[in-house]
């Protein structure tokens, strides 16, 4: 869960505090609305090289990461 990990860090640093994720977390249980989720998504996006579709529906941050790990292939 490396990704699981890196993600968490730019959520520290997005929100300015220290927060500790998990699998199942929510972005609503970060307080993140919409345009938070996707400055993250653009953040995430650059760090990883990689590009997230128009559509992509995702509710947890473990599915975040399993989606990365996807493109990152």
């Amino acid at each position: 869960m490396e990704t699981l990990k890196e993600l968490e860090k730019l959520v520290c640093e997005y929100k300015g505090e220290t927060v500790t994720l998990a699998a199942a977390t929510t972005f609503d249980e970060l307080g993140f609305d919409s345009l938070d989720t996707v400055d993250l998504m653009m953040q995430l996006e650059e760090k990883f090289g990689i590009t997230f579709d128009d559509d992509l529906q995702v509710s947890t941050v473990g599915e975040l990461a399993a989606k990365i790990d996807e493109l990152k292939k």
